[in-house]
């Protein structure tokens, strides 16, 4: 037994020396697996780190396993309205107000309006909303104050802006300053704090002013576009799902066949259309990678028959030595798991030390899966070893005879 394991090591110490003695088929064998595996390691690993991010900040918004959205029309999930819009009222939000299960609400009116100061204009996200809005979505002021309840009784002219608004808009101070909205004055009286992007929905380019106001100074309407729901932390999210649409369904008299005039969005639903995209691209990037390590496998399988047939006289006089054929494919199967080995592992270095660079310059979070690293290691030490077999069966098949006379 030590003698068959001497000679297994002896075996593998000389594939070694064999590998190393040429650089340039180290490289080429090497260089594809390095790629792929590269490729493979970063791509799983930014989408992967996608969706955290994605995750992080909605629960930054308290939007998590207890609320939901309703949007005013039905229809599709985040498309535009395939009904009317405006049924959803302020009355409805104080009966959903009512249940005994809902902490708050948060009604808002919502449209895209020019937002100017003497600095710049931009055409952004404008809400009406009430001061309930701050603590439902967990978003306070960076600097200045939020919206209270005097100006929503008195209708005023204020409004809060979105952090990356106000810079663009006002620069470094904007608390006290005037911006246009839709051609109507309003004072700066505060600035969100910094939330990101989610997908293609950039938060802090926003600009939130009362409820009131929006209602009869700006967008001349009785009706909401929207209303985050807050439930209690016990509560069946499913019943209490069931009961707020009931409730408006009946408050809206629509008929049994009749589709709902409104759309209730759960957490699970917003996280599947913000990451369905990235997922999407994951997957074919993988799968490209895969292909990668293919081609890679058919370089190896090249180099190796090369090898073979610049190696065969030595191959003859190893056998002709007492080396069996196994002997042989075993020295030149573990020549390519070699390689792959050290294609692999630098590979799935360099992909991880790229996703520590992107986390590190965009907003990111970095996903390090030690589990992933190996299986693509393992991935390309097994495709390696399958093309490279056909050579070493090759090479185990010369004939010392012919070949030493």
């Amino acid at each position: 037994m030590a003698g068959s394991w001497s000679r297994t090591f002896g075996i593998a110490k000389d594939s070694l020396r064999e590998i190393l003695s040429s650089k340039v088929n180290l490289f080429f064998m090497s260089f594809g697996l390095i790629v792929g595996i590269c490729a493979m390691v970063s791509i799983y690993s930014l989408g992967k780190g996608a969706e955290i991010t994605v995750y992080r900040i909605l629960e930054n918004l308290n939007f998590g396993s207890n609320a939901f959205l309703i949007l005013a029309g039905g229809g599709k999930f985040f498309g535009p309205a395939a009904t009317r819009m405006d049924r959803f009222k302020m009355e409805d939000e104080e009966a959903i107000e009512r249940f005994d299960f809902v902490v708050e609400v948060s009604p808002v009116q919502l449209g895209f309006l020019s937002v100017a100061s003497p600095k710049n204009a931009v055409n952004t996200r404008v809400l009406g909303v009430l001061p309930v809005y701050s603590r439902i979505n967990n978003w306070g002021v960076w600097e200045g104050r939020f919206i209270n309840h005097e100006d929503v009784r008195l209708k005023r002219k204020v409004c809060v802006l979105g952090y990356d608004t106000a810079k663009n808009l006002l620069g470094d101070d904007p608390i006290g300053k005037r911006v246009r909205i839709n051609g109507v004055l309003f004072e700066v009286v505060g600035v969100l704090e910094k939330k990101g992007v989610i997908g293609r929905f950039h938060l802090d380019e926003r600009v939130l002013i009362p409820l009131s106001t929006a209602r009869d100074r700006i967008f001349n309407r009785d009706w909401l576009n929207a209303a985050k729901v807050l439930l209690k932390s016990n509560v069946d999210f499913k019943r209490a799902e069931r009961a707020i649409r009931n409730l408006l369904r009946k408050r809206h008299n629509l008929l049994r066949n009749e589709p709902d005039d409104f759309r209730i969005i759960t957490p699970d639903q917003v996280m599947e259309f913000l990451t369905k995209a990235t997922r999407t691209l994951t997957a074919l990037l993988l799968s490209i990678s895969l292909i990668t390590l293919v081609v890679s496998g058919v370089i190896i399988m090249n180099i190796m028959y090369a090898i073979v047939e610049e190696k065969k006289k030595i191959i003859a006089l190893r056998k002709a030595y007492g080396a069996t054929n196994r002997d042989i494919l075993f020295h030149y199967t573990f020549m390519t798991a070699v390689v792959a080995f050290l294609g692999g592992t630098i590979g799935s270095s360099i992909g991880n030390a790229i996703v520590a660079v992107v986390s590190s310059y965009t907003p990111i979070d970095g996903y390090y899966s030690v589990a992933f690293s190996v299986l693509c290691v393992l991935v390309a030490v097994i495709a390696s070893v399958l093309f490279g077999t056909a050579p070493a069966k090759e090479a185990a098949k010369l004939p010392p005879a012919e070949i030493l006379r």
